[in-house]
């Protein structure tokens, strides 16, 4: 057992207080872990001893690291100490680390008379807790440590001077950052290119470091990433093939990453150009290069691209590459069995395609995805994504039975969930979608149908199903249906009845608030469903709800302008001015007070002919 934890007090004194015994003592929740961890019996074979691999590719020495009469902790102690931290997520308490062996190891003298100093894996490891915390400050402060790393090397200590793992893990650091900061990739290939430069082997880069520089051009958002991808895909082929450099030999991980960032491009050629490197990897691949072996990722990536490329046959495009993946998997060629994920994007694909035979090619692949399931295939079951997406399918194609197909597949799903497959469950975004059918369809009572499931789905998180919560966009979906209905008076009247009480539980909810779509689709209701002069009454109790939540915006107003009479928002506005010469910088504060409504300018505005509503 441990010294700290004998119940033998006269045993204890016996012992030598040793450093590693006072190191203990007052010290933090993580190295009192990393003590109770590596301190070990007398001979040195206790449970403790550590002999794993750390995430830079060093070996921990397999011997015990420290026993209860050891002098002091080595370099060893505090690279186990500093992984700990760095694999807790606490990047702080890693440099905490950090800075005590440097001023330890600087030190002409300590209490203890030990000297322990940094080396480059110590320096390493931290800068991979600052670089995986996805933090702000991770950027700045990995820059810090590189300068302090380099300050120390050319002051004569060799043993922290950056490689090619410092630099790259500074990569993926700045990477964190490219999001808010578009000079991102800028600085991250002017560090490339110094290491490009350098005539050290070790510091020059390898496939892994382009692999980061292209993930931070895809963070980035910025439209030169898919130009990147290719263009360093050909500089890695000739740097290795032409000009020797073993260390840039293309693999499927920077393959994989490339065709991600041409997946996520917005240019027209996309998805062409992904499939062409996917391609090209496979013909490398049947020539005898295992390091090019495409994945299951390698073709779900590809058909993503062609999902969101909106190519006329996209969606054709990649349900070939999903037949491909299974010819292959059949054939032994590669590890590209596809699973959920290949499936559902496939089926976002033929969502996106929006032709009118989407629902049926959906529905076929959901079929073939339930017919794996029962034959043990666990890892191509569907779950509420692919579901949801095969509604959009149907929602979009335009169908006389897509609402019947879409509210099929809901059932469908809540039966599977109350079997036990939790992963089949709807969501709100589920919900969300059939209530888009309902307002797309041509079901007369569109109200009622919305009423209906709006109910279901409150019932259901009112007994505990968290899933299925309704945010804003269930809100504004259920008024734009509403505002659809179709029939006499009196089902015009209850159309709006739904809105208002609605709108009225919306208002008065702590989680909710109004969005800029919310107002237009009320008021597209008082349109649509209400007679400007028997229902003044109820527009002006919709006008005085609208005006009082600050949210009228120059599109709201508009339409306001567009359907009130002008008497009536002259009498609102206490002026005699015509409404239409009337700007939304023009209205009381109150009226937009949570809306932004721009720069005053100067604009001519087309009055509506009022007398014909």
């Amino acid at each position: 057992s441990n010294n700290n934890n004998s119940n033998n007090d006269d045993e204890n004194n016996e012992l030598p207080q040793t450093y590693n015994q006072r190191l203990i003592d007052g010290k933090t929740s993580y190295e009192q872990i990393f003590m109770d961890g590596i301190i070990t019996n007398e001979e040195g074979e206790g449970e403790g001893s550590l002999g794993e691999e750390g995430d830079n590719g060093n070996k921990t020495n397999q011997r015990s690291i420290v026993s209860m009469k050891s002098s002091a902790p080595d370099i060893i102690t505090y690279n186990t100490l500093l992984n700990i931290a760095a694999r807790a997520g606490e990047p702080e308490k890693a440099q905490e680390i950090l800075q005590g062996m440097i001023q330890r190891g600087s030190s002409s003298s300590s209490e203890d008379g030990v000297r322990v100093k940094p080396d480059r894996w110590s320096f390493n490891t931290v800068l991979m807790a600052w670089s995986k915390s996805k933090r702000p400050e991770a950027k700045s402060r990995t820059e810090q440590i590189l300068h302090q790393m380099q300050e120390m090397a050319d002051n004569g200590d060799a043993s922290v001077k950056p490689d090619r793992a410092t630099l790259t893990t500074v990569l993926n650091a700045i990477t964190t950052s490219a999001r808010r900061n578009r000079m991102a990739p800028i600085q991250a290939e002017r560090i490339v290119e110094r290491m490009e430069a350098n005539k050290e082997s070790n510091m020059r880069p390898d496939v892994v470091t382009y692999a980061s520089l292209l993930k931070c051009w895809i963070e980035s958002g910025r439209p030169k990433a898919a130009d990147r991808a290719e263009e360093i895909i050909e500089s890695l082929h000739r740097r290795y093939e032409e000009e020797g450099h073993i260390e840039c030999k293309p693999d499927t991980l920077v393959y994989n990453v490339a065709m991600n960032a041409l997946a996520k491009s917005n240019a027209r050629d996309s998805a062409e150009r992904a499939e062409a490197l996917l391609n090209r990897m496979q013909d490398h691949y049947y020539a005898g290069d295992s390091d090019l072996t495409p994945t299951t990722q390698s073709f779900s990536t590809v058909i993503q691209a062609w999902a969101r490329s909106g190519h006329p046959k996209a969606a054709m495009k990649a349900e070939k590459l999903l037949q491909t993946m299974h010819e292959l998997q059949e054939s032994g060629g590669g590890n590209v069995a596809p699973n959920t994920i290949s499936y559902s994007t496939c089926i976002l694909a033929w969502r996106n395609s929006r032709q009118r035979n989407a629902g049926k090619r959906v529905d076929a692949l959901l079929k073939k995805m339930e017919d794996y399931e029962e034959k043990g295939f666990m890892n191509l079951k569907p779950n509420a994504i692919a579901y949801t997406n095969a509604m959009e399918a149907w929602t979009s194609s335009g169908q006389p039975n897509s609402l019947e197909r879409v509210e099929a597949i809901l059932s469908h799903m809540i039966t599977r969930s109350e079997g036990g497959d939790s992963d089949s469950a709807p969501t709100t975004t589920t919900f969300n979608v059939v209530m888009k059918a309902i307002k797309q369809s041509a079901h007369p009572m569109k109200h009622e149908k919305a009423e209906e499931l709006f109910n279901r789905m409150k019932e259901m998180y009112k007994k505990g199903d968290r899933r299925v919560k309704p945010d804003i966009v269930t809100y504004n979906l259920f008024f734009s249906a509403c505002s659809r209905s179709e029939g006499d008076s009196k089902t015009k009247m209850a159309a709006f009845s739904s809105t208002l009480n609605a709108l009225i539980e919306l208002q008065e909810s702590d989680k909710l608030r109004p969005d800029k779509y919310t107002w237009p689709a009320v008021w597209k209701v008082c349109q649509n469903q209400l007679d400007v002069k028997k229902d003044l009454a109820w527009i002006n109790r919709i006008f005085e709800l609208t005006v009082r939540g600050g949210y009228v915006n120059e599109l709201l107003f508009n339409n306001m302008r567009g359907f009130l009479p002008p008497q009536y928002l002259q009498k609102k506005l206490n002026t005699t001015k015509d409404v239409f010469e009337v700007t939304v910088h023009d209205l009381p504060p109150e009226w937009t007070c949570n809306v932004k409504v721009g720069r005053k300018r100067n604009r001519n505005y087309h009055k509506v002919d009022n007398k014909k509503r």
